[in-house]
């Protein structure tokens, strides 16, 4: 009995011991396994803040871009005074980690009426969407963007050493900055290699086509010693190249110094009054190549240099009171232009803004935004050489002949970040060549001085 009794109590107990077993082990099998931190759903990363879904589906990053400009005279045209350059908001995103867009619109105050103001002033902005699904490696951008067309154009004017690009983008590569069209474009090799290479209207930035024809634009930039680490592992050699065709295209563009000071002028009138309007238009071919060599040594210094060779048939139209254009004479222009550049960072350096040249998809990245401090000061000469001639000189082109600027302009950038910059820039233009509108400006001095100013933000 006392055996049968123990017997049954060790039974007991085994069967408690192996219930508590199952339960303690099925209480390990339904306790959650450990889960990774929930992203956050707002915050900030380098470039600025960001919002997405819980699962990174959509990520959205909110911006906004405000330039105040000012730019002063020792004469009387244009005027002194500080003026509202940009005023621009910015919605840019990812959709499904392969969609990428941005779409943007400019508040800015736009000219007055009448006013001669070149395309590259004008506040445009971007507007595309990108399809991304190897990374940047290859990125299929469609939309309104910067041309891939020289290495100050496809720096965003964000980030520019200085308030405006060199001439020999801003005014001879690419007047009008933007195009609408398609490109492929990325980073590959390890960066070492950066292209770029589309179609587009070749009109500027605007709603459709002025004429059913194309431009191909495209740039490739190499830097062939980055495998090692010394002086000259940072060195980028690059080219673009640019061809199209217009008929009856869109208006030849104004050229203008930084201030504003017009040197070349695509319209005038003709006969007494009442006078005839007359515009040089673009027709026909446009064929342009840039080379460009940039060498920052130890993110403090750098030298930096491009130039450009454009030929471009045009045609001189009579304007009809309905707007439209009578050809009545041929013309062509060639030019050549080119600049070099000295930076130093005197406080930071180079790493606080995004590489040159290099305008990729924004991407969340580790770290909190940065508000370093930053000073760089940028010495850079230039010079623009351009030849107008036409079959038609009884239309009284003003810039027939030739037109020849030399320009220095030295610039000093405080940085805080990549938020917020203060700039002021020294201009000195030398006027010289045989068109009326250089000869106009030669009689009021070769020599002509301008004081730019920049307070932006940037998020």
């Amino acid at each position: 009995m006392r055996k049968s009794a123990m017997l049954a109590a060790r039974l007991a107990l085994a069967g408690l011991l192996l219930a508590s077993s199952f339960a303690g082990g099925a209480a390990r099998a339904e306790a959650p396994a450990a889960e990774a931190p929930t992203p956050d759903l707002l915050g900030g990363y380098p470039d600025g803040l960001f919002l997405r879904t819980r699962d990174s589906g959509i990520v959205l990053l909110p911006g906004a871009r405000l330039q105040i400009d000012g730019a002063f005279f020792p004469r009387q045209d244009p005027k002194s005074g500080l003026f509202v350059r940009r005023a621009r908001l910015e919605l840019r995103g990812w959709l499904g980690g392969d969609f990428y867009f941005d779409v943007s619109n400019d508040f800015a105050p736009p000219p007055p009426a009448g006013t001669d103001v070149a395309p590259s002033a004008l506040p445009a902005a971007d507007d595309y969407l990108a399809f991304a699904p190897l990374g940047d490696r290859a990125i299929l951008q469609v939309g309104q963007f910067d041309a891939p067309f020289t290495l100050e154009n496809r720096t965003s004017d964000a980030y520019t050493d200085f308030i405006e690009r060199a001439m020999t983008a801003r005014t001879l590569g690419v007047p009008r900055n933007k195009e609408v069209g398609a490109m492929l474009h990325g980073v590959v090799a390890d960066g070492r290699l950066t292209y770029a290479v589309g179609l587009f209207n070749g009109d500027g930035p605007g709603f459709r086509s002025v004429d059913n024809q194309a431009t191909v634009i495209g740039r490739v930039a190499v830097t062939p010693l980055a495998t090692g680490d010394g002086a000259l592992s940072r060195l980028t050699i690059g080219g673009s190249a640019w061809y199209g065709d217009h008929v009856l295209g869109p208006e030849a563009a104004v050229q203008a110094t930084p201030g504003g000071v017009v040197f070349f002028q695509p319209h005038w009138t003709v006969g007494p009054a009442p006078s005839q309007l007359v515009e040089l238009h673009e027709q026909g071919s446009t064929a342009a190549f840039a080379g460009e060599l940039s060498l920052p040594i130890a993110h403090r210094l750098g030298l930096r240099g491009e130039v450009v060779w454009k030929k471009q048939h045009l045609t001189e139209a009579e304007v009809s009171a309905t707007g439209g254009l009578s050809p009545m004479g041929d013309a062509v222009l060639d030019g050549l232009a080119g600049y070099g550049e000295l930076w130093l960072w005197l406080l930071g350096d180079d790493r606080l803004l995004p590489v040159p040249g290099q305008e990729l998809p924004l991407r969340l990245a580790a770290g909190a935004p940065s508000f370093a401090h930053g000073l760089q000061l940028a010495l850079r000469g230039e010079v623009l050489k351009e030849d107008l001639d036409s079959d038609n000189h009884l239309l009284g082109d003003p810039g027939l002949a030739t037109t020849r600027v030399v320009s220095g302009t030295a610039g000093l950038t405080y940085w805080r970040g990549r938020f917020v910059r203060l700039s002021i820039n020294y201009v000195l233009n030398y006027w010289s060549g045989t068109s009326e509108t250089i000869q106009a400006l030669i009689e009021q001095g070769r020599l002509e001085h301008e004081v730019l100013l920049r307070a932006a933000l940037s998020l």
